[in-house]
């Protein structure tokens, strides 16, 4: 049973990466110990499986299991260091990626220790999908390895990218990433104060997110209603489409490479009729790390655009086309303000154009496929069976 269900997360969480938008299964964040909270030697903190783990010194080799860790690294400028982690369609955004080890068995169900000891790294950090026992294999081999927690909100997602920053010793990079990230997400709670708050649902592949997900937060800073949440849907659950006909949500949001359900109850719905459904970048929306301001911009510009007009101080853009999982440009709308909300936002940043931001150099702290709803159900039935 535990092979099935963990081959039923790794290959959805193949398409995007392994996402940790469930939020229910863990604490947000390990406790991490007073010694630590500053970047100094040794790192001493306890993490999501109750264990003191000791980083003696700065290390040079890091192996991350998940695409989330891998979007924080890149992001604090500490890609170099990395010598092995999924190398899959989920990660390719990430420039320099494919240049390491792919640490994921041939069909993706698994973590190949195999390969991750054959590196021989200073550090392995584990995303909450990977099990228990798979953190015991690698520490029995003599591995240091810090697994992280859930981050049920954006304030979690501060925390654990403090904690990758502390871990790898880039506290600093990882101070000014969380200090721009606050930035934005100060900017989109002002634009859109006192405006009123439309329904919306997250939808995907046939789940939503509620009370207890940073999706949620997404929703309802960007100056949304999340209607699942004000159902009572807790985490991540199937969508009754009930809760569709009876919320009838003004807007749809779902992640690239899903789509809105055909048919009754969806089609009778405002945000279908009015053409007000979003597609938002898979990678930003469902891996728990920084890029996720992003998608909060892109929700919030397509609920709000009039609190856009004149810009924000981190404008996003509309591109001309979205990126399949096997990195294919797919046309996605015309960029046109005034075209239905369909397209994938693209955030740029320092002027960069829409193409330079599918990618991240990690050259700075600033932010340069398919969703895995169901690897965020396996995930906490993985987490109950440790």
């Amino acid at each position: 049973m535990r092979r099935i269900t963990l081959a039923l997360l790794v290959v959805l969480s193949v398409l995007a990466g392994p996402a940790t938008a469930m939020g229910a299964a863990a604490p947000e964040t390990a406790a991490v110990s007073q010694e630590s909270t500053q970047c100094s030697d040794p790192f001493i903190g306890t993490d999501a499986t109750g264990t003191e783990v000791t980083v003696d010194e700065d290390p040079e080799r890091i192996v991350t299991l998940g695409a989330d860790i891998a979007q924080i690294l890149w992001e604090i400028d500490a890609e170099e260091k990395v010598v092995g982690m999924p190398v899959r369609s989920y990660t390719a955004y990430l420039n320099g990626s494919d240049s390491r080890e792919d640490v994921y068995t041939e069909d993706g169900t698994a973590v190949d220790v195999e390969s991750v000891v054959a590196l021989e790294p200073d550090l392995v950090v584990a995303p909450a999908i990977i099990p228990n026992s798979t953190v015991e294999r690698l520490r029995e081999t003599g591995l240091t390895v810090y697994r992280t927690g859930f981050p049920a909100s954006i304030d979690g997602i501060y925390e654990k990218t403090e904690l990758v920053g502390r871990l790898v010793g880039e506290c600093e990079a990882a101070n000014e990433t969380v200090t721009e990230m606050r930035d934005r997400v100060e900017a989109v709670e002002t634009a859109v104060e006192g405006r009123e708050r439309p329904g919306v649902l997250y939808v995907s592949f046939g789940f939503t997110a509620g009370n207890g997900t940073f999706v949620d937060e997404v929703l309802t800073t960007a100056g949304g209603t999340n209607l699942a949440a004000e159902a009572g849907v807790t985490g991540f659950k199937e969508l009754n489409e009930e809760v569709v006909a009876d919320t009838n949500p003004e807007y749809v949001v779902y992640p690239s490479g899903g789509s809105v359900p055909e048919g009754e109850p969806y089609s009778s719905t405002t945000a279908v009729q009015q053409n007000q459904t979003l597609e938002v970048d898979a990678n930003y929306i469902s891996q728990a790390g920084p890029r996720v301001v992003i998608a909060l911009e892109n929700v919030a510009e397509t609920l709000h655009p009039e609190a856009f007009e004149n810009g924000t101080e981190t404008p996003t853009e509309r591109p001309t086309g979205t990126e399949t999982s096997d990195g294919e440009p797919t046309t996605a709308g015309d960029g046109d303000p005034g075209a239905t909300a369909t397209t994938q936002p693209v955030a740029t940043d320092g002027g960069a154009t829409t193409a330079e931001t599918t990618t991240s150099s990690g050259t700075g702290p600033g932010f340069g496929v398919v969703v895995a709803l169901v690897a965020l159900v396996a995930t906490a039935l993985l987490a109950r069976r440790d």
